[in-house]
């Protein structure tokens, strides 16, 4: 399985209610009418003009079918015009290889981000898939595992949702508490490009 995922930014504070508004209108009409799975959300503690979609697809021939009729869509092409104001003029896309799905979309989506040594990519996809089964056991929900089909290919995620902050909060206080999880940062040592562990918190925003 394959998602794709966009970056749109607002082109001001006061443009980002329109602009939330927009991306619903458009992703309900994307989903309705050919019958995509795409999302989105806003940014929590990050960038706050920031609005990511992402849309799951089985196959590349699934995603090239999609796009293929884009161009002739003309409800979505007016619909991209209309609120080309809304937005800054760069877009960010790329294209993932889902390993392990994540499980159930909830209200909030947890993604957590770092660069692979690609001398060692085995070793580290291994490595990357056993921290996720292990978080998953430690926090009881599936926590999932992607990496860059385009772009970058070091990158990996995991990514997990949660109904809540407050809930990813909790479950950073047991994982934090958890002498099996603390041992992971020590075993990524050579797997992994040192610092470039991130993480990113998106709420959704789509019905």
């Amino acid at each position: 399985m394959y998602v794709t995922s966009r970056i749109l930014r607002a082109s001001s504070g006061a443009a980002m209610p329109q602009a939330i508004a927009m991306v619903n209108y458009v992703l309900e009409h994307l989903n309705s009418t050919h019958g995509t799975q795409f999302g989105a959300g806003v940014s929590v503690g990050g960038d706050p003009a920031a609005i990511g979609i992402t849309g799951g697809f089985e196959s590349l021939a699934d995603y090239e079918a999609l796009r293929a009729k884009l161009p002739t869509d003309q409800d979505y092409q007016a619909a991209m015009q209309m609120g080309d104001h809304l937005f800054e003029n760069t877009t960010q896309d790329t294209l993932w290889n889902v390993r392990i799905p994540p499980g159930d979309q909830d209200a909030v989506t947890q993604v957590s981000s770092v660069r692979m040594e690609l001398t060692r990519i085995s070793e580290a996809m291994t490595f990357a898939a056993e921290v996720a089964a292990t978080v998953s056991e430690i926090v009881g929900r599936p926590t999932g595992l992607v990496t860059a089909a385009t772009g970058d290919r070091s990158r990996l995620l995991w990514v997990a949702y949660s109904p809540s902050l407050a809930q990813i909060e909790a479950d950073a206080v047991t994982l934090e508490a958890n002498a099996e999880y603390l041992d992971l940062f020590k075993r990524s040592e050579g797997l992994t490009q040192p610092n470039t562990l991130e993480q990113d918190i998106w709420m959704r925003v789509t019905p």
